[in-house]
């Protein structure tokens, strides 16, 4: 379906100047009982009065010296040193540049750059930065391996790929990612909004990111460490989106992981409050200007070209993972995409979770998404997701538990990064049962999160990133933006004797977890066997008659996936879905719910309806 696209030729690197060179499973739904609502507003108040992953590249230069002739082994490269893909699907050869080499944690990054296939009037555009995550049990003898493309989100921040490709490198995987056209070093002063300049640029851009996707397929399919048969594309929103479309192009790419992505663009562009200025873009344009733009957006929708990718999608080699309450990408487009690609009841969706919400399933989506590529690895160099080293005592880990709960409070997230902590809990009494979810993000200074759904009051949400603001049951956002001079605490109206006491608590519970023997002096810790490698422990405290916790571990975890404590009277059961710490803060994650009515008040009304809930929370639990 379609017209045939035409390829122009390479850019030979050896002409770039110094300006070209600068710059349906369910992974579960929560929930929380009555008594626990109150107690989930104080541990939020606990949190805020005060990485999982390891191997992301920091743009840092390697100190090896160049060498003189090409390394053949990527182990082996040096700064410097050029590796020339001889075949390319846009004709000819290409040359790509080692920038510099730095090993990490759990892999090794190759920063290089290559020329793109598109040739465009701005310099650096025409240079693709790239970085190349490599396992660090590398050998020359070993078999061949599958490989990743792994392609950005929106605002072009590279976090989540980076942190994708390192994982994908840590089980035996090797990845790429690489900046899109006019996004990063490759754009000028207005960086990508330049792309909406022009309707041409626009329609051309759809087109050179496109080139650029095989491009990378033609790099990873010259190295001597990827089996060429085996080359996939991930990506994340706007890098899934491509990436399907990428796939549906491209049919060397064997596998696509498609995360938080869907098709029907239109209605995409419709909605979603990410797609504001391509609509004001489109109102400016001729009639004749915004039917060719839109032409070139219907030719650039996964659903233009879905029978191409239907086969393997029904082959099992197309993942999708998605957010059930994405504000971004309506449902009905996940719908659509996967209706036309035959895999409807496969997709794996977050429920509960909107689009930038759903960053707290951040752990799993990266375990599925590893898993989905590794069955293409040879069972020679099939890895599993390395093991915590050494056993801890049942005294050392739950001191390691109540470490991981305090540094919530007491560690501010650096700039740029948040904690992020995801439940469920539920209590039964006798024949009545009641549950909820709840998900705290805690980001750097005054920003932060609160959602969930509980009993009666139902779903709820508050936070603060540009301004404070509260969205009632009614799914109504009160907006402080009214007199805000200067961003404020979320805590300024709560009376100063219950902040005492939260510090006072958490700093005993730091004080207990500081050492296993401290702990061993307040509570009987032991530990009952299991079968499966799970962990499980049953805490109960010394010299009161208070009911035992079970709490249950995943191996080498250090926080709890469960915690269930039991009496005659009642039954309760807290999971945990997810626990982050110093995890990416994309600045939606602390906004308020997008496409509901919102309504401007004061600041200073919001902040204190923020201390008149908590107040009357900490006042019930005393």
């Amino acid at each position: 379906m379609g017209a045939d696209v035409s390829f122009p030729g390479s850019v030979p690197i050896a002409g770039l100047d110094d300006g070209r060179r600068a710059s349906s499973r369910n992974l579960g739904r929560g929930s929380i009982f009555k008594k626990l609502r109150t107690t989930a507003v104080a541990a939020a108040v606990f949190v805020l009065v005060g990485t999982r992953f390891g191997g992301v590249a920091d743009g840092t230069e390697g100190a090896s010296a160049a060498t003189d002739s090409p390394a053949v082994t990527a182990a082996d490269w040096r700064p410097g040193d050029v590796w020339t893909v001889s075949h390319s699907a846009h004709g000819g050869s290409f040359d790509c540049e080692i920038v510099s080499v730095k090993e990490k944690e759990n892999c090794r990054v190759v920063r290089l750059r290559y020329p793109s296939p598109i040739v465009t009037e701005l310099p650096q555009n025409n240079v693709i930065p790239v970085e190349y995550y490599l396992p660090l049990n590398l050998r020359p003898e070993d078999e061949p391996r599958p490989a990743v493309i792994c392609l950005h989100i929106l605002d072009g921040s590279l976090e989540l790929v980076r942190i994708l490709s390192s994982v994908l490198a840590s089980r035996g995987i090797p990845a790429m990612v690489f900046q899109l056209p006019y996004y990063g070093e490759r754009g000028g002063p207005n960086g990508p909004h330049d792309i909406l300049a022009r309707p041409d640029r626009f329609t051309a851009v759809l087109d050179q990111t496109m080139e650029e996707v095989r491009r990378a397929v033609d790099f990873l399919a010259s190295r001597p460490e990827v089996r060429a048969d085996c080359i996939g594309v991930a990506g994340i929103s706007l890098g899934g989106i491509i990436a399907a479309s990428a796939a549906e192009r491209e049919p060397r790419l064997h596998r696509a992981a498609l995360i938080l992505a869907g098709g029907d663009l239109p209605s995409i562009l419709a909605t979603a409050r990410e797609a504001e200025d391509l609509r004001r873009f489109l109102a400016a344009l001729s009639e004749d200007q915004r039917a060719a733009v839109l032409d070139a957006f219907r030719q650039a929708d996964p659903l233009y070209r879905a029978d191409a990718l239907r086969e393997r999608a029904q082959a099992g080699r197309v993942l999708m993972i998605n957010a059930g309450e994405d504000e971004v990408i309506p449902k009905t487009s996940t719908e659509k995409l996967a209706d036309a690609l035959g895999i409807a009841d496969q997709v794996v969706w977050l429920e509960g979770m909107g689009h930038y919400t759903s960053l707290g399933a951040l752990p799993q989506i990266l375990d599925l998404t590893a898993d989905f590529f590794a069955q293409d690895l040879p069972p020679s160099l099939a890895t599993s997701p390395a093991p915590a080293t050494g056993y801890a005592t049942p005294a050392a880990l739950l001191s390691a538990t109540l470490r991981e709960w305090t540094r919530f409070y007491l560690q501010e997230p650096t700039p740029g990064r948040c904690h992020i902590v995801r439940l469920s809990a539920d209590v039964q009494t006798g024949q009545n049962r009641q549950d909820g979810e709840l998900m705290l993000i805690r980001g750097n200074g005054p920003r932060f999160r609160l959602a969930g759904k509980v009993p009666q009051l139902g779903s709820f949400a508050i936070g603060q990133g540009e301004y404070p603001w509260m969205t009632s049951v009614s799914a109504k956002t009160f907006a402080g933006r009214l007199g805000l001079d200067a961003m404020r605490s979320p805590l300024c109206y709560v009376r100063s004797e219950y902040l005492q006491s939260a510090r006072f608590a958490v700093m005993a519970v730091a004080g207990a977890a500081a050492a296993p023997a401290a702990l061993e002096a307040l509570v009987e810790i032991r530990e009952t066997p299991t079968e499966d490698g799970r962990r499980t422990l049953i805490v109960t405290p010394l010299g009161q008659q208070g009911p035992a916790a079970r709490l249950t571990y995943q191996a080498g975890a250090q926080v709890p996936e469960e915690i269930a404590v039991e009496t005659e009277a009642l039954a309760v059961r807290i999971r945990f879905q997810s626990w982050q710490t110093e995890a990416p803060a994309l600045r939606e994650l602390f906004g308020p719910p997008a496409n509901v009515e919102t309504q401007d008040v004061a600041a200073e009304d919001v902040y204190r309806m923020f201390g008149a809930v908590i107040n009357f929370a900490l006042e019930s639990l005393r």
